[in-house]
């Protein structure tokens, strides 16, 4: 995962104000720190992914939003 798919699926699975707030405002156990810090910190973006998806508390198909299809308009 891409630091740009890492945004597109916070969007997706969260929507894009609700996304952007977890991603700055949530504490990731596994970082010691926010979605946001951790990215700049240089962790991988997939690793945040599943870190954000289980500490957010999200449905399970949430985790994979990621790897499905974006329907077009």
């Amino acid at each position: 995962m891409r630091e740009s798919e890492f945004w597109n699926a916070l969007e997706r699975g969260f929507g894009p104000v609700s996304g952007r707030s977890l991603a700055s405002d949530l504490h990731l156990t596994k970082f010691d720190m926010t979605a946001t810090e951790a990215l700049q910190a240089g962790f991988m973006p997939i690793e945040i992914w599943q870190a954000l998806v289980d500490e957010s508390g999200a449905d399970e198909s949430v985790r994979w939003i990621h790897r499905r299809p974006t329907k077009k308009s």
